[in-house]
């Protein structure tokens, strides 16, 4: 396909100055239902808008590259549901091809062929392990971890180990331990736990988060753990304070240090409808063109 549509961007100045590092929320589908999503269309859907055509994405992945970005991080949704998904990696590595590419998957359309394309790419591959036996819970489906932890354990005997997210909820605070031992056992590129936060899907699921103590006293359980020499991260936002938020939610999740995060600066999201929002969790959106 002629990229014709690139080359007035390149001497444009963007609408939005954009940052180097770039999540791209592909779609707002996803065959999961996960009760702790935070994706910021479950409380406003019009900020998922209509689905963007292959063209469209295109064309912002030119606009970035025109801007500048060198990392670009493709997720929804679930990314894996686009048909286009690697018509737009190809694309992106081609007009990118020293930049860091990733996509976030909850890896339940994985297969062997997928994982060698993205393989031959170098695109990184990041996934969540959301529960063991609280897994169909913490999905809202009838799947099983078993077949995440096949792929991150097949990811690290291809030498492309995954990078894993844990979050924490009430539903599976009693293994979240135990999440982290198989994570880290299995061949974890490296883990990254936070509590759930009462955003998106998560609003409306209120019962399933945890209090700042409870956080802290599995962050304390996961220090006493080996960890197989897996590199892990704690983040403790657990309601974000980038935009404005009910006052009962600040009291009971708010963080008294809160400082200012990176967000629009170091990083953005330009999400479904093809806006930027300065955060994943910001409901204010601007033009990129």
């Amino acid at each position: 396909m002629k990229d014709f549509e690139l080359e007035p961007e390149r001497n444009q100045l963007p609408a939005v100055r954009l940052p180097g590092r770039l999540i791209l929320e592909l779609t707002a589908k996803c065959n999961y239902r996960c009760p702790f999503c935070y994706c910021v269309w479950h409380e406003l859907p019009c900020l998922a808008g209509a689905e963007l055509s292959t063209l469209e994405w295109r064309k912002i992945i030119g606009h970035c590259a025109a801007s500048g970005v060198n990392d670009l991080l493709f997720s929804g949704g679930e990314p894996m549901l686009r048909p286009d998904l690697r018509e737009l990696l190809t694309f992106a590595r081609s007009i990118l091809p020293a930049a860091r590419l990733g996509i976030f998957t909850n890896c339940s359309l994985m297969s062997e062929d997928h994982f060698s394309f993205f393989k031959e790419l170098g695109i990184e591959l990041s996934t969540s392990l959301p529960g063991l036996s609280s897994y169909g819970r913490m999905t809202g489906t009838r799947r099983s971890f078993r077949r995440t932890l096949a792929w991150i354990a097949r990811a690290a005997e291809l030498k492309r180990p995954l990078a894993v997210s844990l979050t924490a909820a009430s539903a599976n605070r009693d293994e979240f331990a135990d999440m982290f031992a198989a994570a880290a056992f299995s061949g974890a590129r490296m883990i990254q736990m936070g509590a759930m936060m009462p955003e998106g899907r998560g609003r409306r699921h209120l019962e399933l988060t945890l209090t700042h103590a409870e956080w802290e006293a599995l962050k304390n359980r996961i220090r006493t753990l080996p960890d197989c020499g897996v590199p892990y991260a704690f983040c403790d936002e657990m309601l974000c304070e980038c935009r404005e938020q009910p006052a009962d939610l600040l009291k009971k999740f708010g963080n008294p240090a809160w400082r200012p995060c990176a967000a629009g600066t170091s990083f953005g999201v330009i999400g479904p409808s093809g806006k930027f929002r300065s955060c994943l969790h910001a409901v204010q959106e601007r033009e990129l063109f």
